[in-house]
């Protein structure tokens, strides 16, 4: 199989694994970010919980969107793409993953989650693409 094969199939792997999170209801995806917040508060002794929920939730928004933003940046180059490209691919995600979200029990789709998303994505895509470039 070659590169660009490869490069598609882990992003499209990736964004089923982003819908399908979203797909998760408000209690399921409270307790996976739980199990996070509860091990942090427990190392570091941090007691104001919803703050943390908060910052992990957040963290965990951002860092799918920084890999989202990485493995597009992969298949623009590999298919050999304008790199705007990414960023508009990527932000048509975000906001399809927000409008998703509308329709799963105890959740909502967020204006700032989009905005969260997509500074991961650019910095992915600004990141994985300075590193592409010093290595020609």
């Amino acid at each position: 199989m070659n590169k660009k094969r490869i490069s598609l199939i882990l992003l499209i792997i990736w964004m089923i694994i982003i819908f399908i999170m979203s797909s998760f209801d408000a209690d399921a995806s409270s307790n996976q970010s739980g199990l996070i917040v509860n091990f942090i508060s427990s190392i570091f002794n941090i007691k104001n919980i919803e703050l943390l929920s908060f910052i992990v939730r957040k963290l965990a928004h951002f860092m799918e969107y920084f890999i989202l933003g990485i493995l597009f940046v992969s298949v623009i180059i590999n298919y050999n793409k304008k790199i705007y490209l990414a960023y508009i691919f990527g932000i048509m995600y975000a906001c399809l993953d927000e409008f998703h979200q509308l329709f799963v029990s105890g959740r909502s789709g967020q204006i700032f989650d989009i905005f969260v998303d997509c500074i991961g994505l650019i910095l992915g895509i600004i990141i994985t693409n300075i590193i592409l470039k010093k290595r020609v």
